[in-house]
């Protein structure tokens, strides 16, 4: 092989062969033409090299049949100078790593074994029987989807008529409590004065309706009272039937012994199952739409969290964090365990699960405490009883979490799904709403027509055209942001394109592989160096030119090396997309940082500052041990994966669906926060005057209590949306 007389050999010097013992090197006679090198010996342990048109054998223990006629292995790349290259052993093992092809077909595999911690997701509690239903629910086929999306549309249809039923009885019960305390009189038979039992009768009827109206829900809260699976369900059915009694009492009182009717807490209660049934009809819809999302649309990536799993170190040492929380995004063919995810309970409900046996125990002690001063100051001790335990069991009911957490979420859920991302409920929210950082691909940063070629040149004796399919070839099956870019090159022609062998990256220089027997290298000008390619027409003097070509940072040049000789230069500018940018910001706004997968050397964290305008601290490129983990478990299509956070692929779709659960878990805090503080006021507050004086709290005081908690409540609902 003859090279250019003009040919700078960077970093010249005598080379040695890989084998440790060269006690036994000769150079024989220069290259016959007539010998047919295409392919080394193989026998023995002879080793034949090409070494700048020389002959060099290793070891003289082998004969003259095996130089002449080696045997054929399938296959092995064209010998060159490059076997010899320095860059090998001055790269260490872990600065390379195999790219899988992009073009391969994406076969389906399982990564339980491998991530089992990262596919387990605690499916929490559950409100009633009928989210335990539909966490139950195993969906696998068109015909599946079609009577799941059929059964939850009728129940939502039947929770809209429970809506407005219930809506219409507690208008009216509220407006006979709350008017005279505005000085609007009503008619002494709509008030409890006096012994009138029109008043008594009136809160049974509409107390006995709103229970039919919900029998499903009463009779799953009464359940859950006797095996003590405690819910806000609970404390609305519990109240029900002690208030049921408790009127019953009041109106055989009333009748047989003619003594004054006192007040009952049939509208606070009706009140408290009026938001029951609002939060549940926004909880069903919000299931239904979000199933017949992902089951008509069809997005199949799923993001994941490397919490547990074996691939999270990795990812971890990448990140420069031994305790990060990253994640990532997989392909998968199914969204499994929708249901069990979206019917979870948020963490206000299950606080309040937690606090409710307390409820009861207390409120019995009140009655008891009532029943014990009504009998010493000639009270009715049964009645002064009844009113202690269901003002305090009224007050129990943790009013101010039906709906300051489910009306966010199922807005943001609403909001996410026009962007194409679907929030599944409050395990995704638990999962994803502390993640520290983000390990995506060079290609959502870089979209199609983010990248593009200003100049190219062909330095030696091989045209641009030839130059460009081969480092296509390379680029296209490495995947990444510069395959579109070299594909939109040759017009994306398969008929352009080579094959391609050994697809290698060397960590922040560039990709090196084989392509009809060339060895092919495309990277940077660290990687020209490192490699001793062969620059004509100025050495490194060349390639400063090339440098100074470069207007700022968002410029870039790539270099193409065929067979140790540099063939051609390709000027390349880096361009933001609004939308790609944007989502960073997000992200960054979030207080989470972003890992970068890439096969482009040039793109680093100062290319990525320059170009988006992020500060440096929140980006990370990944070493290449995260790399070869990221790769392997992103670039096929799983079988199934559980639906948490899942996005149509898009960057801004997975930045919105992670804003949105960082917002909830704030939200989902404040509103613990002020349930807490208003449950702990309110029941203490009822619960302490109703022994001391039974009759001091009626219905019109707990009502006035509960619309002050529903306004603090959306509060926290605002300032989430």
């Amino acid at each position: 092989m003859n090279y250019n007389d003009e040919s700078v050999h960077i970093g010249a010097r005598r080379r040695k062969p890989h084998s440790e013992n060269i006690s036994h090197v000769i150079e024989a006679m220069p290259f016959p033409s007539s010998w047919n090198m295409r392919q080394p010996p193989a026998s023995g342990e002879g080793n034949l090299r090409l070494v700048k048109g020389v002959i060099r054998f290793v070891k003289l223990d082998i004969s003259v049949a095996d130089r002449l006629i080696p045997e054929q292995p399938e296959y092995e790349p064209e010998i060159s100078p490059v076997d010899f290259d320095p860059a090998d052993r001055i790269l260490k093992g872990d600065q390379k790593r195999n790219i899988r092809s992009r073009e391969s077909s994406v076969d389906l595999f399982d990564l339980e074994k491998r991530i089992k911690a990262d596919r387990y997701i605690n499916s929490g509690r559950f409100a009633n029987d009928e989210d335990r239903k539909l966490a139950s629910i195993k969906y696998r086929n068109k015909l599946e989807e079609e009577k799941i999306r059929s059964d939850l549309s009728r129940t939502i249809k039947r929770l809209k008529f429970n809506l407005f039923e219930i809506t219409v009885i507690t208008f009216f019960l509220v407006i006979i409590d709350l008017l005279p305390s505005f000085g609007i009189s009503l008619p002494g038979i709509f008030t409890n004065k006096g012994f009138t039992i029109l008043y008594p009768v009136i809160s049974l009827i509409g107390l006995v309706f709103t229970a039919l109206v919900s029998f499903r829900d009463i009779k799953s809260g009464i359940k859950s009272l006797f095996k003590r699976n405690f819910s806000t369900l609970t404390a609305i059915s519990t109240a029900i039937m002690a208030e049921l009694l408790h009127i019953i009492y009041i109106l055989a009182s009333a009748y047989f012994t003619q003594k004054p009717v006192h007040g009952t807490f049939a509208s606070p209660i009706c009140l408290a199952m009026l938001i029951y049934t609002v939060n549940r009809l926004l909880h069903t819809s919000r299931i239904y739409r979000g199933f017949t999302y992902i089951s008509k649309k069809g997005i199949h990536s799923e993001v994941m969290l490397a919490d547990d799993s074996p691939i999270a170190a990795d990812l971890r040492h990448a990140s420069g964090s031994r305790s990060a929380k990253i994640a990532y995004v997989v392909r998968t063919r199914h969204l499994s365990n929708y249901f069990s995810n979206a019917c979870r309970e948020d963490k206000c409900s299950i606080m309040m699960a937690g606090v409710y046996p307390a409820v009861l125990i207390v409120s019995v002690i009140a009655a008891a405490v009532a029943a014990v001063r009504g009998a010493f100051t000639e009270s009715d001790p049964i009645n002064v009883a009844f009113s202690a335990l269901c003002a305090a069991l009224v007050t129990g009911i943790p009013i101010t979490g039906l709906l300051s957490l489910e009306v966010p979420l199922t807005r943001l859920a609403g909001r996410l799904r026009r962007v194409g991302a679907l929030l599944t409920g409050w395990n995704a929210v638990d999962k994803f709403g502390d993640t520290d950082a983000f390990a995506i691909n060079t290609t959502d940063l870089f979209p199609r027509g983010s990248i593009r070629v200003r100049k190219s040149f062909a330095i030696n004796d091989m045209e641009i055209e030839e130059i460009t399919s081969i480092a296509a070839s390379v680029l296209i099956d490495s995947g990444g942001a510069l395959a579109e870019v070299f594909g939109e090159l040759i017009r994306d022609d398969a008929r352009l394109r080579q094959r391609v062998d050994s697809i290698t990256y060397e960590t922040e220089l560039g990709i090196s592989a084989w392509v009809k027997d060339k060895k092919v290298l495309v990277g940077n000008r660290t990687m020209m160096e490192l490699h001793r390619v062969l620059i004509p027409g100025g050495g490194l003097a060349r390639l400063d030119e090339f440098e100074s070509m470069r207007k700022n940072d968002c410029f870039q040049m790539l270099y193409v090396a065929v067979n140790n000789r540099l063939m051609g230069v390709y000027m390349l500018e880096y361009k933001a997309q609004m939308a790609a940018r944007n989502a960073l910001l997000q992200f960054i706004d979030n207080g989470t940082g972003i890992m970068i997968y890439t096969c482009d050397a040039n793109i680093n964290i100062q290319l990525i500052k320059s170009v988006f305008g992020i500060p440096p601290r929140f980006i990370s490129i990944m070493e290449n041990e995260g790399s070869k983990v990221y790769d392997s478990v992103t670039y096929k299509v799983t079988k199934s994966q559980d639906a948490l956070i899942a996005t149509d692929g898009s960057l801004k779709a997975l930045s919105d669906a992670v804003r949105a659960a960082v917002v909830l878990k704030d939200t989902e805090g404040v509103s613990m926060m002020i349930q807490g503080i208003c449950f702990a006021m309110g029941f203490i507050f009822v619960a302490g005057l109703s022994c001391i004086s039974p009759y001091a709290i009626d219905s019109t005081e707990i009502l006035i209590m509960q619309i002050v908690f529903l306004l603090l409540s959306t509060v926290s609902i605002l300032k989430a949306l």
